[in-house]
Order: C-alpha cells, then structure tokens, then sequence
C-alpha cells in the first residue's frame, strides 16, 4: 500500500517540468543529486581496498610488491572502478550546478514577487 506523499510525489513527477514548482523541481534534482553523491562516496571509498586487493592477487602470482602496485593500477578493473567514481562525481557536480540554478531563480522569482508589491503600496500612498 503507498502513502498519500508517494502518490503525490508520483502525481507531480509525471507533470511537464514547466508546471512544476521551482520547491519541486529542485527537491527532484536534490534527491537525484544525492544518489550520485552516494554513488561516488562509495566508490571513492572502496578505491584503495579494490587497489589493494588487486595488489594481493599479484603477489600471490609470485609479483614484487612495487611491481604489484603497479600492475594493480593498470589492471583495466582498477581503471573502470576510477572511471566510474569520476562519472558519478561528474553527474553529481551538474546536478549540484542545477540546484544552484533553480535556488537562483526562486530567489530571483521572489525578489520581482517584492518589488511589484512594493510598486503597489507606494502608488497607493502617493495619490
């Protein structure tokens, strides 16, 4: 059974991004931002285990160890593990980038809301 807010959530996502709300908008980008952000995280974090375990399997072949370290770092599953990390940080940076956009315009967006409504009180005063 879902809730209320997950229907919600799923009636507003199938909307065109033009009617969206900017809060809504941006609470899209934030939580896909956050799963790229994640997704790095644990990829940068397990880079020096996944280093070091391929140095093992090396050494164990009967490899010097400094060779190992570098036989490790060339290995094509090293390379694809630190391409994927950069792919996720990248992916994470533009949807940061987005977020920034979208707090721009609100405040933007919030700041002509204030100067129509100041324009209104003072031509009132004034006459």
């Amino acid at each position: 059974m879902t809730s209320i807010s997950e229907r919600a959530r799923a009636s507003v996502s199938e909307m065109p991004e033009r009617q969206q709300s900017i809060a809504e908008r941006f609470r899209q980008v934030a939580e896909e931002w956050a799963e790229h952000d994640a997704a790095f995280y644990m990829l940068e974090n397990t880079r020096t285990s996944l280093h070091s375990e391929l140095t093992l399997k090396e050494i164990a072949k009967g490899t010097a160890v400094s060779r190992a370290e570098h036989v490790a770092k060339a290995s094509q599953t090293y390379r694809d593990h630190v391409t994927r990390a950069g792919d996720e940080k990248h992916k994470a940076n533009v949807l940061k980038a987005r977020m920034d956009y979208l707090r721009m315009r609100e405040r933007k967006e919030d700041r002509e809301a204030w100067n129509e409504r100041t324009e209104r009180k003072m031509g009132r005063s004034v006459t």
